[in-house]
Order: C-alpha cells, then sequence, then structure tokens
C-alpha cells in the first residue's frame, strides 16, 4: 500500500497554491505536479477523535468519582483490581490512539503513568505496608524510565525526569538551601556520593538520554546534574570553591563541543556562576581572603576572575558563539558600571551613558562577527 504524507486542508491550499505557481514559472510540468500532489492527502478529519477522547475522559472522570465515594467500602481485592483495571485500560487506548494520533496516545501513556504512581501509593497504604515517599518516588522514576525505553516515547522521559527531581529533593540530594555561600564545608568528602541512588537514578536517565537522543531531555538532564552536583559540592566544599568549579567546568564545557554538544551550556555555566563570583560577598574562607600585594584577597580575586571570564567570552565570540558572549560580556560591564561609576553621576547622565556603551558594544562585537565569518 502506497504511503502518503498526511497535512491538514490549510497546508493542502497553500502546498497547491506554490505548484501552481512553480507551474506559471515553468520550474515543474503538469505531470510533476500531479506526481507531487499524490503523495499527499489531507488529514482525516480530528472530530471523531475529539468526541471519543472526551467521551472516555469524562466516563473516566465519572467512574473515578464513583469509586471514590464507595472507596472505603470496597474489598481491598477489588479495589486492587480497579487501579490495575485502569492502568491497562490507558495502556490499551495508548495502544489503539498511538498510530493516529500521536499526541492523543502520548496522553494516555501519561496518564498511564500517573495511575501507576498513585497505585504505588495506594496499594502499599491498603496493605499497611507503607513507604517512605523517597521510596514510591524512585520505584516509579524507574517505572517510567522503563516504559520510555520501550515505547521510545520522549514525554516518558520528561515525565521520569519530573519524578526524579521530586526524588531528589524529598532525599535532600538537591537542597534548595545548599548553595550557602556564607558557610564553608560541613561534610567529610566520603559523603560526597552520598546517598548513591540519587547519582544512579541520574546515570540511568544518561543512559535513557544516550539512546533516544532527544535535545530536551539532555538540557533537562544537564540540568539536574548540576543541580545535584552543586548541591553536594556546596556541603564538601563549600560555596566558594562550587562556583569556582562549576565555573571552570563550563569553560571546559564550552571548548569540547567535537565529542559533545555542550558548548551552549558550558557558556551559560561559565557566565551565570563567573558572575556571581564578581561579588566580593561570594569569596569565603582563609584561603581567599588572604591578602595579595596589599589588596584585600576578597577583593583581589572578583576583578581576576572578571577579567578571565571576560577573555573567555572574548575567545567564544571568535570561535562563533557570539550572542551569549556578548550577553555575559555586557551583563559584566554593567555590573562594574552599575556598582562603581552609575552612583557618582546624575541619573539622566547614568542612563544616556548606559544605553551607548549598550549600542557601542552591539555595534562592535557585530563587525567583529563579520570579520569572523568572512575569514
Amino acid at each position: 500500500m502506497e504511503d502518503f504524507y498526511q497535512i491538514s486542508k490549510k497546508e493542502m491550499e497553500f502546498l497547491t497554491a506554490e505548484i501552481n505557481r512553480w507551474k506559471e514559472e515553468n520550474i515543474i510540468s503538469e505531470e510533476q505536479s500531479e506526481d507531487i500532489l499524490a503523495l499527499y492527502e489531507l488529514k482525516k478529519s480530528s472530530l471523531r477523535m475529539v468526541l471519543f477522547t472526551a467521551g472516555c475522559v469524562l466516563l473516566g472522570l465519572g467512574a473515578i468519582s464513583f469509586i471514590a465515594a464507595q472507596w472505603h467500602v470496597i474489598p481491598k481485592l477489588l479495589r486492587v483490581c480497579i487501579i490495575v483495571s485502569f492502568y491497562i485500560l490507558s495502556i490499551a487506548a495508548y495502544l489503539f490512539t498511538g498510530r493516529s494520533e500521536t499526541k492523543t496516545g502520548k496522553s494516555f501513556l501519561l496518564l498511564a503513568g500517573a495511575i501507576l504512581g498513585s497505585g504505588i501509593y495506594l496499594i502499599t497504604r491498603m496493605y499497611n505496608y507503607k513507604l517512605e515517599w523517597s521510596t514510591i518516588l524512585g520505584v516509579w522514576g524507574l517505572c517510567i524510565m522503563i516504559a520510555a525505553l520501550f515505547t521510545r516515547d520522549t514525554w516518558q522521559v520528561y515525565f521520569s525526569q519530573v519524578i526524579v527531581l521530586m526524588y531528589l529533593i524529598v532525599i535532600d540530594a538537591v537542597d534548595i538551601f545548599a548553595l550557602d555561600f556564607l558557610n564553608t564545608a560541613r561534610l567529610p568528602l566520603s559523603e560526597f556520593f552520598s546517598p548513591i541512588n540519587a547519582f544512579a537514578l541520574i546515570a540511568s536517565l544518561w543512559v535513557l538520554w544516550k539512546i533516544l537522543n532527544d535535545r530536551l531531555a539532555f538540557n533537562l538532564n544537564l540540568a539536574l546534574t548540576i543541580l545535584l552536583l552543586a548541591s553536594r559540592m556546596s556541603l564538601c566544599f563549600g560555596g566558594t570553591w562550587t562556583l569556582i568549579i562549576l565555573a571552570l567546568t563550563g569553560a571546559v564545557m564550552s571548548f569540547i563541543s567535537r565529542w559533545i554538544d555542550t558548548e551552549h551550556a558550558g557558556l551559560l555555566m561559565l557566565g551565570v556562576f563567573g558572575l556571581l563570583l564578581t561579588w566580593p560577598e561570594f569569596w569565603k574562607g582563609d584561603l581567599f581572603t588572604q591578602p595579595i600585594m596589599g589588596i584585600e584577597g576578597s577583593s583581589f580575586w572578583p576583578v581576576i576572575n572578571a577579567l578571565v571570564v571576560a577573555v573567555l567570552m572574548l575567545v567564544n565570540i571568535y570561535r562563533g558563539h557570539g550572542a551569549i558572549g556578548v550577553v555575559f560580556c555586557a551583563l559584566l560591564a554593567s555590573r562594574y558600571f552599575f556598582d562603581h561609576l552609575f552612583g557618582y553621576m546624575p541619573k539622566a547622565w547614568g542612563f544616556t551613558l548606559t544605553g551607548i556603551i549598550f549600542l557601542g558594544a552591539s555595534m562592535f562585537f557585530g563587525k567583529i562577527r563579520k570579520f569572523f565569518s568572512k575569514e
């Protein structure tokens, strides 16, 4: 059976108009235009699928409402059967709609994943086997990863990444208060990989990404990895060393694009963490507060850091990553301008001079990019 590309009515009208224009300009012949149009067909009306989906959702909500009202009087075994039945029905709906209606099929698969997580919680509670939330989230995340592996569905990957993030927060592996830059190290280095489950789940997500090779999954995995490493480093090394290590890691990542597509992520890490290190408040510890050439360490190191970051950004502009490089160079300039000069001049002059600097920078870097693009 011959395969056709299904397109919408609007797309078909556009294609037909383009083909007619190509015929008028003698780019293609009448026979070629017919051959091209023969490759396409109009998508079938989605009204039937919309009504079908809406009916299924309403029936599901009605069944859930009825069961919720009678939940405590339903025998335990029947409750388990109900949960399993809903899960199987969701999978069946995915298999039935997945080939022709991709988004609808993925929605049913996500519903199945949600039922799986709630089922783990409800069944264990029914039989008085109270699992910790961390255990529930860990098992749930692994199950969703397995589903993503078998279905090759990127939505399942994103779903598992959200669950893994919740797991990391629950077990305090990712602590939003861990990057306390005013404190030094609080844990021995031997505790860096504790809990090992957190690193195992992150490693599993990277394996899953390697198999599916999805760009968004890569970015989310990278964000989760940075969160985990930053939290552990801040506890074992302190806030200052954490920022230095992350900034250096970003610099290295921006130069290893031949092996891994990490330039932009590395530049963002270098820019964000390097920019934070331009403030003296983030340089703590005896090593960084010792005077150097008569200058207090907490004032000396931020300036050296700013110069290094600026040079690395200029190098990356030369290498073709102008957008991110220009943004962070402008932010560095603005940070020092507003901190040291802006307060000493009238506001009108301050804003005017700032605008001139930004316009000049945009023209200057634009010319640099054009020059190197000709080389």
